[in-house]
């Protein structure tokens, strides 16, 4: 029977060493059954991108009472306990916490499932393997798109509809959980030539950052040049 949990997670950004966690939502499946449900918003503790708040709909005022992921994760992992998850794309959410329990020296080691691995072995002919789009085509409904808890619950579903159109003995692996990796990437801080560079950018034109230049990596720190740049041009640069 079915037993594991479904889980996922609104973030800043793609880097789960220097991004951080708005959002995590869950479901319990217990025998097929879900039994228990998980949903916090979560306090990141630094400005939420323009872009992203359009697309989860988090803004900073919504979180800015929240709890910190200092105090959710500890209850979000004793939560999994016992359990394997399940997710759409499931590295990435599981490389996220992985990485926020690092920090706080908590375990979360898993298996996982995950189902954009199936999708992309029984559904190679469609155009996307989406959530979104696989919602649509199983007309799955999601209230809140891009929301923790919604993308949750629609994963499980989708899980559903997959296992019943595809599930074999030769193919039975793809639904079973297998164990799930991550390995931090190393973090190197922003140079000093970089740090001239992109305060000259960023006064020159007048561009928001989404926390102080200091605290930017190195590779952060590229990528937010090189956005400056294609954004205003060439002549930004000195």
């Amino acid at each position: 029977m079915d037993q594991f949990i479904v889980f996922d997670i609104e973030t800043t950004g793609f880097q789960p060493e220097t991004n951080r966690i708005t959002e995590i939502g869950a479901i319990k499946v217990i025998e097929g059954k879900i039994v228990e449900k998980f949903s916090e918003l979560i306090n990141p503790e630094v400005q939420i991108p323009e872009e992203i708040t359009a697309l989860t709909g988090i803004s900073n005022t919504l979180v800015k009472d929240r709890p910190t992921i200092n105090e959710v994760l500890p209850r979000f992992i004793e939560f999994c306990d016992g359990y394997d998850v399940m997710g759409h794309n499931i590295i990435f959410d599981f490389s996220f916490i992985k990485a926020n329990a690092l920090k706080q020296k908590l375990r979360f080691d898993k298996a996982g499932i995950d189902t954009l691995f199936i999708a992309r072995t029984f559904l190679n002919h469609l155009e996307k393997r989406s959530l979104g789009f696989l919602c649509n085509h199983y007309q799955i409904t999601r209230i809140n798109e891009h929301r923790a808890y919604d993308d949750a619950l629609a994963t499980y579903q989708l899980f559903k509809m997959l296992k019943k159109d595809f599930y074999c003995e030769e193919k039975k692996d793809l639904f079973v959980a297998r164990p799930l990796h991550f390995k931090p990437q190393k973090i190197e801080p922003i140079t000093e030539k970089q740090e001239r560079f992109l305060q000259h950018l960023v006064t020159k034109n007048k561009v928001k950052l989404v926390k102080p230049i200091k605290e930017f990596t190195k590779s952060e720190a590229s990528r937010q040049i090189d956005l400056i740049i294609n954004q205003h041009g060439n002549e930004s640069a000195i």
